[in-house]
């Protein structure tokens, strides 16, 4: 039996669109169970009016204030299937995604984990924020799914057995970081995965900057808090501090190794704005002109998601000592890779 499972939060029009896709696959869940975290907007009430009207059992749960990896664990708690699938709503998904998803299971019972790839949708990139995230990506956003990848909860598949080895999401992470603790612990706890790089999620991204300041923090807390990805946090840290160093040293300072300071400091960034800038010239066909009015946002975006990122790393990993202690027990006993 598969079972689909997903958390929702005042998102009526991402379940609106995430219902179309699913009616449109070539091949249904067994069912579907979703956990509500207390929406407001009318999504609680648009998930109990599809409840009879989808072509599979449409199973709804309310639970005022529940995060993210609670809602998920309350999920899979509640689901009858043996295989769970999960997916985000806002994302969409190609038809034959469910299908790709499970097909490697049922074709050998002892694949414990199957990852599922997802990516962007050139067309819907609009916004000069996208455009900046794009141009510094230079296209490459998103993920073809292997056995080894960092896998997400917008397109992977499971035993149940294993999300009961596992321990289940940790629930004291704030906002996020839950799903990525799960994929560092299925590669290195070598489970048996398979990849279905043709099960495809698509993954909207946002039209303002404000959004993705907010994602970064967001994603960067949960990783603070929880004490991984240790190498961004030293690296980048470091990186950033010298770079917020600089800049002031030539702003304060009138000497000419300040600015000598400043340009070694920043010259990494300078050639990546440079690279982004000419991928859009050279790739996008975009005119010199035009090119030259997105730099403002290509800079800001490539700042503001770091020093905000690094921000929210670090008062994660402070308040992480007495917020997110079982999570740390947890990646110890599991000899999770901090790093």
């Amino acid at each position: 039996m598969i079972s689909l499972v997903s958390t929702i939060l005042n998102d009526k029009a991402g379940a609106l669109l995430l219902f179309i896709d699913l009616e449109k696959q070539s091949r249904f869940p067994d069912e579907m169970v979703v956990v509500d975290g207390g929406s407001q907007d009318g999504t609680w009430e648009f998930l109990l009016q599809r409840v009879n009207t989808l072509p599979f059992p449409l199973r709804p749960i309310q639970i005022n204030g529940a995060n993210v990896s609670h809602g998920r664990n309350q999920a899979i708690e509640a689901a009858q299937g043996e295989w769970i699938v999960t997916t985000d709503f806002g994302c969409r998904l190609d038809p034959l995604w469910i299908e790709k998803l499970v097909s490697p299971y049922e074709q050998d019972r002892t694949i414990q984990i199957v990852t599922g790839s997802w990516k962007i949708n050139h067309s819907e990139i609009h916004s000069p924020a996208a455009w900046a995230e794009w141009a510094l990506a230079h296209g490459e956003i998103g993920m073809v799914a292997t056995p080894t990848c960092l896998a997400s909860t917008r397109s992977i598949a499971f035993h149940k057995s294993v999300w009961s080895e596992f321990g289940k999401y940790p629930e004291d992470l704030s906002l996020a970081g839950d799903d990525a603790i799960f994929s560092l612990w299925m590669v290195s706890s070598k489970k048996r995965i398979a990849a279905a790089p043709e099960a495809i999620c698509t993954w909207h991204r946002f039209d303002k900057l404000s959004s993705y300041f907010k994602e970064s923090k967001r994603n960067f807390l949960g990783c603070g808090e929880a004490l991984f990805f240790l190498n961004f946090g030293l690296k980048t840290g470091i990186q950033s501090a010298l770079e917020l160093l600089s800049l002031l040293a030539l702003c304060l300072l009138s000497h000419p190794l300040s600015l000598l300071f400043f340009i070694l400091i920043w010259t990494k960034r300078f050639l990546k704005w440079g690279k982004a800038l000419r991928f859009l010239i050279e790739t996008e066909h975009w005119s010199i002109g035009k090119g030259i009015r997105l730099l403002p946002w290509i800079i800001a975006f490539d700042v503001g998601t770091r020093w905000i990122g690094i921000r929210g790393y670090w008062q994660g990993f402070l308040q992480g000592f007495w917020r997110c202690r079982n999570t740390r027990s947890l990646l110890s006993r599991l000899q999770i890779p901090r790093w």
